[in-house]
């Protein structure tokens, strides 16, 4: 069904992600966004790259969604799972970590060292993920189903991959939020 309630809802998420990141990461060096607490741990901007990869993951079937252009084949319309593996990632992508878990390899931030540039860049993705979230208001949210950009196999509504996408969005800023105020955090 179209529910332009639940789209405000999570365009208002949407909006607070934005918010927390430009208030904790803008101020920041190259040297503490980089800085990592463990060397298998992501630093603050391979979260940053994370999100901007996993996001932008979803824009060529949000851009049909929005245009009108997407089709769903047989397996994506009838899946009898769609609604499990939509419950599934709501609860393990949840914005408070139940179980850390690891990132699908497409997922994974591209480099360990990045440039400042790398919270300008997730600003602009995460405003192009809006753009495409607040079109979505005349479309039937819980009728269109989406794959998974892992695997072809999982489906889900498109309300499902909005409510566990804006929750992803925040777990990841939390997760970057933790690595600045670890006692060994860089000053400058």
């Amino acid at each position: 069904m179209k529910d332009e309630a639940f789209i405000a809802s999570i365009m208002e998420k949407g909006e607070q992600a934005k918010q927390k990141a430009r208030i904790a990461f803008t101020v920041l060096s190259a040297t503490q966004l980089n800085w990592k607490p463990w060397v298998h741990d992501w630093s603050i901007a391979q979260c940053l790259d994370h999100l901007v990869i996993s996001d932008s993951s979803y824009f060529p079937v949000l851009k049909k969604i929005t245009e009108g252009t997407y089709y769903m084949n047989a397996w994506t319309k009838y899946s009898p799972i769609s609604t499990l593996w939509g419950r599934l990632l709501k609860d393990r992508l949840r914005e408070q970590v139940k179980k850390k878990m690891t990132a699908p390899r497409i997922f994974q931030p591209t480099a360990s060292e990045m440039s400042i540039d790398s919270i300008e860049r997730y600003f602009s993705n995460l405003d192009s993920f809006l753009a495409y979230i607040s079109k979505c208001r005349t479309i039937d949210l819980d009728k269109t189903i989406i794959p998974s950009p892992v695997t072809q196999i999982i489906t889900y509504s498109l309300r499902d991959a909005l409510s566990f996408l804006v929750q992803h969005e925040h777990r990841h800023l939390n997760q970057a939020i933790k690595v600045q105020t670890h006692e060994n955090f860089p000053i400058k």
